[in-house]
């Protein structure tokens, strides 16, 4: 990685463009378009990041929020949780929750009580980092950025020898993940949308 690409700790005040970037990033993304109903482009990237910026405010709490910056502007984002911080407390669910029920026009709030619950069912009980978000700017994808996010995230788990868990919709990230040793442990439908559920082991370092 070059000194142009930085990753760096998301602070509260980055925590908004976070948030904006992973909107955009999960925008077209088969869960988003699910939950996300009856929306231009634009009004699911203002509600996604709306909501975004709950999670990475919380994950700058209780997790690790990370952000990489190209020159003066965030390329890419990552929201995981180290083991143990899952469940998440109940009243974070309640808060998101209770936004979707305050905003519920612009969601099916019961396809993401759905996928919540059944997500929940599948999630592993050991321990384990949970990578719940990773995103690209849509015009930064394709030029590396998530690859060296992913290298960062997966050499955390190794030093740490703790396994990784996420979820994914999107068919064509499955190869991408299976490269840094993620393996399906579960390939299901929930709310009309195909996800992969994926755990990798630690690899040990020399």
């Amino acid at each position: 990685m070059d000194s142009t690409h930085k990753i760096l700790p998301i602070t509260l005040q980055t925590c908004r463009e976070a948030a904006y970037v992973l909107g955009c990033a999960f925008a077209d993304e088969p869960v988003s378009l699910a939950i996300y109903i009856n929306q231009t482009p634009e009004e699911r990237i203002r509600n996604l990041a709306v909501d975004f910026a709950i999670e990475v405010e919380d994950c700058i709490r209780r997790g690790i929020a990370l952000q990489m910056n190209q020159a003066d502007k965030i390329v890419a984002v990552a929201a995981i949780y180290p083991p143990g911080a899952y469940p998440f407390p109940w009243i974070f669910r309640a808060r998101m929750t209770m936004g979707a029920f305050l905003d519920y026009s612009h969601y099916s709030v019961r396809r993401l009580l759905d996928w919540q619950r059944f997500a929940g069912k599948i999630h592993p009980k050991e321990p384990h980092f949970y990578f719940q978000y990773l995103g690209v700017r849509p015009e930064c994808q394709g030029k590396g950025y998530g690859t060296l996010m992913m290298q960062y995230l997966t050499a955390l788990a190794d030093e740490a020898n703790m396994p990784c868990y996420l979820e994914t919709a999107s068919a064509g990230a499955v190869p991408m993940y299976r490269r840094y040793g993620f393996e399906v442990l579960v390939e299901k439908e929930i709310i009309g949308v195909h996800a992969w559920f994926m755990w990798r082991e630690p690899h040990l370092l020399p």
